[in-house]
């Protein structure tokens, strides 16, 4: 009965995440087919509507978006609407928290963490994992910060967000380890390891 139920559990570890990414990809289609298909409905007839477009008209929308947010006068008209958007109190939480952790696996911010370290937590011997994001503070005017200093973020486990800190060097220590590994290991409190031991399993 154990190997049947050991197999079982096996096989539960492994489809839950396929079915939970696949529902997340149909709930995105469908939020798109709703959106996007109420707007051609509102611009064109209906019996030119086909089940589907919204999704396929919003593929190339999204492309077009990026490529405008290239241009530095839609960039500063962009910003100039999200100013006006994180003016309202609820929705500037619920904004600027999905926009700063979509914004924290992208490949710009990934190369703005400049290394892997272990930082030494206060109570007892405890080390935490972070990433160095200013190691010389002559890029940037803060005066409160001193020549030994540096700036580590922090990332929280199982959910969003972290903790930024200033701390001496000395209570780090860089370790050989790639940014999306230390992410992933963050992000699952260390039950996923990194890339290269699960293409090995």
């Amino acid at each position: 009965m154990k190997p049947i139920s050991k197999i079982f559990f096996k096989g539960l570890i492994a489809i839950i995440p396929l079915i939970f990414t696949l529902y997340l990809l149909a709930w995105l289609a469908g939020t798109t087919e709703l959106a996007l298909g109420n707007i051609f409905k509102f611009f064109f007839p209906d019996s030119w509507y086909i089940k589907g477009l919204g999704v396929v008209l919003g593929l190339p929308l999204v492309f077009f978006f990026g490529a405008f947010l290239e241009s530095l006068t839609f960039r500063s008209l962009f910003n100039n609407l999200e100013e006006l958007v994180i003016q309202i109190p609820v929705v500037k939480s619920i904004y600027t928290t999905i926009r700063d952790f979509s914004s924290l696996f992208s490949s710009k911010n990934k190369r703005k963490f400049k290394q892997v370290v272990l930082v030494n937590v206060p109570p007892g011997n405890g080390q935490q994992i972070g990433f160095i994001t200013v190691s010389d503070f002559d890029e940037v005017l803060h005066t409160f910060i001193a020549d030994d200093q540096i700036a580590v973020f922090l990332p929280f486990s199982y959910q969003m967000g972290g903790n930024t800190v200033i701390m001496s060097r000395e209570n780090v220590t860089e370790i050989d380890m790639s940014v999306e590994d230390a992410l992933r290991f963050i992000a699952t409190a260390g039950v996923v390891g990194n890339t290269s031991d699960e293409k090995n399993k």
